[in-house]
């Protein structure tokens, strides 16, 4: 347990040099935003106490009225700072070399360099690991952002028309998120050709009649993410080969829900996929799109876990068209809830 080794983390999140995600497993805000991306400070979780929000002056008035669970401070000088550090961080402090820049590294040694005694050790994979495994609340956040999600996948389809450029399709998912108070975490629209790209940028390609059409998109929900792709053809003559793939995808599917259980080790998901793809099977979804656990591939050894939520998303790729089909599940002890 990383608490017989440290007193505290410290993360720091500056816009102007690094965004840490996984601040927003610890701040709640009023609003539906992503705390990481509005707010500049710095998180030290403290062992046996509250964690501290250090933060930047700049927003300091609206973190102290919008955070509900945490302590917030803030400074004005840098000797200040250099004080609070020192009173709330202890003799053993952990750190994230994934979200620390050399230079902060650098700062932070000479600062408790004039305490004695004090140790930095870096704590990156004890991070990673409790990435990995939702707790309750962040398991409904997931879930507002998969049901915004799929409604407004669906309200689309019901939409699309003739002419409608892959960037306007963009703009109203976009549109659609912010109305309802989410955030739009990414979204990929592709029409033709164009779903063979695996992450394709959606451009000012128009949708004709009788064409794939490709959408890979997640609502974020107070810093968490969700990650659905729908593919289905536009018009009324869908392709036979169209048809069989899609149906391929379904069964592979269904073949690697049989294995979501605690205790599966992720390379036999990639196997019961049996289709070859140039990306991973699935990985984790949580403050990032792309969360702990790591990727599923042939390769990948880690095990699933009661809490882990993760995204599968078998596809197939022609010079033609492409079709990924990309659904969320929650782990549970006797196997799992799909989002």
């Amino acid at each position: 347990m990383v608490w017989n080794k440290v007193d505290s983390i410290i993360l720091f999140n500056f816009s102007s040099y690094w965004i840490h995600p996984l601040i927003n497993k610890y701040l709640n805000t009023k609003e539906n935003i992503t705390p990481s991306e509005h707010y500049e400070g710095i998180l030290i979780l403290r062992k046996n106490k509250k964690p501290l929000w250090l933060s930047h002056p700049f927003n300091y008035t609206q973190a102290k009225k919008t955070f509900t669970n945490i302590e917030v401070k803030t400074y004005t000088t840098k000797k200040q700072l250099e004080t609070i550090l020192s009173k709330n961080c202890g003799k053993k402090i952990g750190f994230d070399s994934n979200h620390t820049t050399i230079n902060r590294l650098k700062s932070m040694r000479k600062i408790f360099k004039k305490e004695s005694g004090v140790k930095l050790i870096d704590v990156t994979k004890y991070l990673g690991e409790i990435r990995e495994i939702k707790d309750e609340e962040e398991i409904q956040k997931i879930k507002i952002a998969v049901n915004k999600t799929r409604e407004t996948l669906n309200k689309i389809k019901n939409e699309l028309k003739e002419g409608i450029t892959e960037k306007e399709v963009y703009l109203k998912i976009k549109n659609y998120f912010e109305k309802s108070g989410f955030e739009l975490g990414f979204c990929i629209v592709a029409f033709g050709e164009n779903t063979s790209n695996i992450h394709h940028v959606s451009s000012s390609k128009k949708l004709e009649k009788e064409s794939a059409v490709l959408i890979d998109a997640g609502a974020k929900y107070k810093g968490y993410y969700a990650d659905l792709t729908q593919s289905y053809w536009f018009g009324k003559k869908e392709p036979t080969t169209y048809t069989n793939l899609i149906k391929k995808i379904n069964e592979s599917i269904l073949r690697v829900e049989e294995k979501l259980k605690e205790g599966t080790k992720a390379n036999e998901l990639w196997e019961a996929c049996k289709i070859k793809m140039s990306h991973a099977l699935g990985h984790g979804i949580g403050v990032e799109e792309h969360d702990y656990p790591t990727g599923i591939g042939a390769k990948s050894n880690w095990k699933l876990k009661k809490g882990m939520i993760i995204a599968i998303e078998p596809a197939i790729y022609t010079k033609q068209f492409g079709i990924r089909i990309e659904h969320d599940y929650l782990i549970t002890k006797k196997g799992f809830e799909k989002l």
